[in-house]
């Protein structure tokens, strides 16, 4: 039987060959069966019908859950284009995406709404009607409360636009990555190799829908093997004890998660679970060690992005600290500062070559010179550094100007111009330095005006006014003057490589004085 061309497709295929059997449910909800998943899209592509048409882009903003792949799923039937609005995007950053996608309709949930009453704004600002999903709110139609005749599902190839995902790319600034039905399949079916899911594993998400973790990453793989996958917000405190009562077999990760759970008292509990395995990273070695010692619990590693997809997977054969061998999909090298191709063993920028059509994104929607600038000579440049040893990728850390924290890539350009703005910085330099939780923390480093005084506690709250929450400084320090290169530019490299000072100021240190 030929592949799936479409999340649709995918979901109806699974309807078809188990109905009854559990697909999705989130923690302390009902269960969601396949083929009521099907049943409930199809019912809600009849509505969306009344507004929408296929190619049309639809905005939604819904927390990850068995409504949320209803409309996504809802969405596909029908031949439209979803744009999913993470919950942490600055809203004139969503008014800009979803301008440039030419968005006909936002879908979101009450609570959505509720928290983010600016999506309002955003979208009677550029007329785009709303409408609710899963319950009702007094000023807005509920999507329910509209009946049409049931669609039939539209026909779609795998490399026709299914979605565009907000990324930051290969720089921090958000963009939005046309995605076509294949990428997310394509992930999905490399995901299953390396995992070995089938209809016996239960697999626990807590990352948010807006995410290819959520789903392609976890969703498109259950409904593929058979699985069931429970979604949850994460939380340390409750983690094994959903582990334990769901009968979960594999989990999705990023480091912080592993390291917050590493961060807890160890207990006779810590093997009272089912699972035996776990997708994502980046993991250091000593990570996949302990994880594995004291959890019992096998760290199988990717590199991925939003762009492709994975590139590099972990199956049975593990290699500790390592993201991956690189899959038949793509290939993959390591360029110098020069361009140069460099050798195994060798640390550079990873550039990647897919092999297919639909193994990559489309465009950086609204923003060609960004679309322009990801590619060389068609190899796509992450912005990540690494080298390769013997097939197997491992992952150093972004490249120069970047910074990535909590599985978020941030353009230390942007925090800089924030904290330019504010009265007693005359300039401002953001790097990253290594977390405890892995990957990066925020240090930024201001020079004060003549005369003026920073006082880091009010600078932070300038900082978290106007930045997204994963971009707001941790670490704080005021310097007399910030290294520049050739006498004139930034070097943050400098800065980088200096660390982090003993003085700096601590967001996350109770006893600093927050003034």
């Amino acid at each position: 039987m030929n592949p799936p061309s479409s999340w649709a497709d995918a979901v109806e295929r699974r309807a078809h060959a188990d109905a009854d059997g559990e697909v999705i449910r989130r923690v302390g909800g009902p269960a969601t069966s396949a083929g009521l998943l099907l049943e409930n899209a199809v019912d809600m592509a009849s509505s969306l019908a009344t507004l929408i048409g296929a190619g049309d882009v639809v905005a939604t903003a819904c927390p990850s859950g068995p409504t949320a792949a209803t409309l996504t799923t809802a969405i596909s039937w029908l031949g439209a284009i979803e744009l999913p609005i993470p919950t942490t995007l600055d809203p004139r950053v969503a008014a800009r995406l979803m301008t440039a996608a030419g968005c006909v309709l936002v879908v979101a949930s009450p609570d959505r709404l509720i928290v983010e009453p600016h999506s309002v704004d955003l979208s009677e600002a550029a007329g785009i009607p709303v409408v609710t999903v899963a319950g009702h709110r007094d000023g807005f139609a509920a999507l329910s409360d509209r009946t049409g005749p049931r669609p039939a599902r539209r026909r779609t190839s795998r490399d026709d636009p299914a979605a565009i995902m907000v990324t930051s790319g290969t720089t921090g600034r958000p963009k939005g990555a046309l995605l076509c039905n294949g990428v997310g399949l394509g992930q999905s079916a490399r995901v299953r190799r390396a995992m070995q899911y089938d209809s016996s594993d239960v697999l626990l998400n807590v990352f948010p829908w807006q995410h290819v973790n959520a789903r392609h990453a976890a969703f498109l793989p259950a409904v593929e093997s058979g699985a069931r996958l429970v979604v949850d917000d994460f939380s340390a405190r409750r983690f094994w004890r959903t582990a334990r009562d769901e009968s979960v077999t594999a989990f999705n990760f990023m480091g912080a998660v592993c390291a917050i759970l590493l961060r807890g008292n160890e207990s006779e509990d810590d093997r009272a679970h089912s699972i035996s395995r776990a997708y994502g990273g980046p993991a250091p070695e000593w990570m996949c060690h302990r994880v594995t010692r004291r959890f019992g619990v096998q760290l199988r590693q990717a590199y991925a992005s939003t762009e492709l997809g994975d590139v590099a997977t972990t199956g049975r054969l593990v290699k500790p600290g390592a993201a991956g061998q690189i899959v038949a999909d793509y290939r993959v090298r390591v360029t110098g500062e020069d361009g140069s191709v460099l050798g195994d063993g060798l640390t550079g920028s990873l550039e990647v070559l897919p092999r297919r059509s639909d193994a990559t994104f489309t465009e950086y929607v609204g923003d060609p010179e960004s679309t322009r600038r990801a590619w060389r000579d068609g190899w796509f440049v992450t912005g990540d550094r690494g080298r390769l040893v013997d097939g197997w990728l491992h992952y150093e850390g972004r490249c120069a100007d970047t910074i990535r924290r909590r599985g978020l890539t941030i353009d230390a350009e942007h925090v800089e111009r924030v904290a330019s703005v504010h009265p007693d910085v005359a300039h401002a330099a953001a790097v990253g330095v290594p977390s405890e939780l892995t990957e990066d923390e925020v240090l930024l480093a201001v020079v004060p005006h003549v005369g003026r005084t920073i006082r880091p506690g009010e600078l932070l709250r300038h900082c978290a006014r106007e930045l997204p929450r994963h971009a707001v400084p941790r670490y704080i320090t005021v310097e007399k003057h910030l290294p520049t290169s050739a006498g004139t530019k930034l070097d943050r490299r400098a800065l980088r490589d200096r660390g982090l000072p003993a003085a700096a100021w601590d967001a996350e240190d109770p006893h600093h004085d927050q003034e």
